[in-house]
């Protein structure tokens, strides 16, 4: 895991930090609510408080398309199951694609998709800043030894 890099000027609130975690998308169509819809699995490439980008091949389940809503409507929203911690239940949470963007970084055909949470499931928000808090720590220790042992030296 490592912070991510940018070019230019950073706008965001949060940091992400690149992390590769399983994800279960469902695509909820406008008007509809979460439940029933068939799912795909994907990566994530990083992760913040605020939002996901995921990496993905297929952006269409059963003919509903992940980054638009139909002509003239609201955006479809996703249903994400974010697997944190692998033999612990994902957390869930409600968000809508706010970019995408061919990956530049792989010969293969990927979709990157940034994903804005709106909502999340129980304490799912809480979980998540846990679990961003755990890792930004541990990755400091683990550079602060590194720094320790330069002084050492």
């Amino acid at each position: 895991m490592k912070r991510k890099q940018y070019r230019g000027v950073e706008k965001r609130k949060f940091i992400r930090l690149e992390i590769p975690l399983q994800v279960t998308v469902f695509i909820i169509p406008e008007g509809e609510v979460a439940g029933g819809q068939k799912s795909i699995a994907v990566k994530s490439k990083d992760l913040s408080e605020q939002g996901i980008c995921i990496e993905t091949r297929h952006i269409e389940i059963d003919g509903v398309h992940m980054l638009s809503g139909s002509p003239g409507a609201q955006k479809n929203r996703l249903a994400l199951e974010i697997k944190l911690i692998p033999d612990e239940k994902p957390i869930k949470a409600i968000g809508e694609v706010c970019w995408y963007d061919l990956s530049r970084e792989t010969e293969e055909f990927m979709f990157q998709v940034g994903v804005v949470f709106i909502s999340f499931e129980s304490n799912g928000k809480e979980a998540l800043k846990s679990f961003l808090k755990s890792q930004n720590i541990s990755r400091g220790n683990l550079l602060q030894r590194f720094i320790n042992r330069l002084r050492l030296v």
